[in-house]
């Protein structure tokens, strides 16, 4: 067995390497299961990590910030918005503007 010794100016980075935290995504996807696009009736939505598009000819709006208790996500949107998404399964959410008072019941149709 080779022994290698490195230098001990290596060491101050190989600590600083290792006390980093690993990378992180903006939204933790494992936490939202409702990514993806779905079917509302009236209007087709999509979600990302980093927006929410309300349809399809619609252009995207940041979500500002997120909570998630008890299976309902809150987000609110770079205009001041506030939607709620209550994920019933993998294929179907509840959809709440508590801005407007609309809600709509959406099956998953991508993502």
């Amino acid at each position: 067995m080779k022994l290698h010794i490195l230098p001990a100016a290596l060491f101050p980075v190989l600590l600083l390497t290792a006390c980093q935290a690993p990378p992180t995504s903006p939204r933790p996807t494992g936490q939202l299961p409702f990514m993806g696009s779905w079917d509302c009736g009236a209007t087709t939505m999509t979600f990302t990590p980093d927006s929410y598009q309300p349809s399809v000819d619609a252009q995207p709006m940041t979500i500002r910030s997120f909570s998630t208790q008890n299976r309902v996500t809150t987000m609110t949107l770079d205009d001041g918005a506030v939607i709620e998404v209550q994920s019933q399964n993998d294929n179907q959410i509840n959809w709440m503007s508590q801005s407007t008072g609309d809600s709509f019941v959406c099956t998953r149709i991508a993502g």
